[in-house]
């Protein structure tokens, strides 16, 4: 048999040259996964910069509550509110608007009465709640509400707030609001009373 001869001289540029072809592959896929991770990571620098969340404190209504003539469930009266999202949201960040809203959370809900007295007060009632619509979204939702409201002269009621209750869907890109007081009497009243709402939110936009 003969012997095998393995030309080593021969085989070393082709190796060499695999060798190179390997390196350029590598760097230049290194290459292109650091600039998507730079790009990745821009666009999350992006998202942030156009990302708000304050407080909405100027949703107030005003009511007039009929005088009460019967115990047992009333209507309270409702209001119509306009707000302009779009422009209270820029005032926050220019970056983003109404259309960007991701998340909305009442934070809390105080009625006041202007001319109660006495008599008239809202001792008068055992219950009360308060519900939502607007513009974008026609269906009513309760947000705020007590059940067992004490019998004690009272002139203003704060109404436990659905914390968890995300209303974005009723204020993505919407204008128009109607509040809509509701309740059980427990005794009458002998005049109309004026009733101003004051509905606290924390609201989130970004991109």
């Amino acid at each position: 048999m003969l012997p095998i001869h393995y030309d080593f001289g021969q085989s070393t540029p082709y190796l060499c040259k695999k060798y190179y072809y390997m390196k350029k592959i590598f760097y230049t896929l290194s290459a292109v996964l650091m600039i998507g991770l730079i790009g990745f990571s821009s666009c999350d620098k992006i998202k942030d910069l156009a990302k708000v969340n304050f407080n909405l404190d100027n949703a107030d209504g005003e009511f007039t509550i009929p005088a009460i003539i019967a115990v047992g469930e009333q209507s309270l009266g409702t209001d119509e509110i306009y707000m302009n999202l779009d422009s209270i949201i820029k005032a926050q960040n220019s970056k983003v608007g109404a259309n960007n809203i991701k998340e909305v959370r009442i934070t809390s809900c105080e009625l006041t009465l202007t001319n109660g007295d006495s008599k008239n007060n809202f001792s008068a009632l055992e219950s009360c709640t308060l519900d939502i619509k607007s513009n974008v979204k026609t269906d009513f939702i309760r947000m705020a509400g007590v059940t067992n409201n004490p019998d004690v002269e009272a002139q203003s009621l704060n109404l436990p707030v659905e914390s968890s209750l995300d209303l974005k869907d009723y204020f993505l890109s919407a204008s128009q609001f109607t509040y809509r007081i509701s309740g059980k009497s427990r005794k009458t009243t002998d005049k109309e009373l004026k009733c101003k709402v004051l509905v606290k939110y924390t609201i989130t936009a970004g991109l």
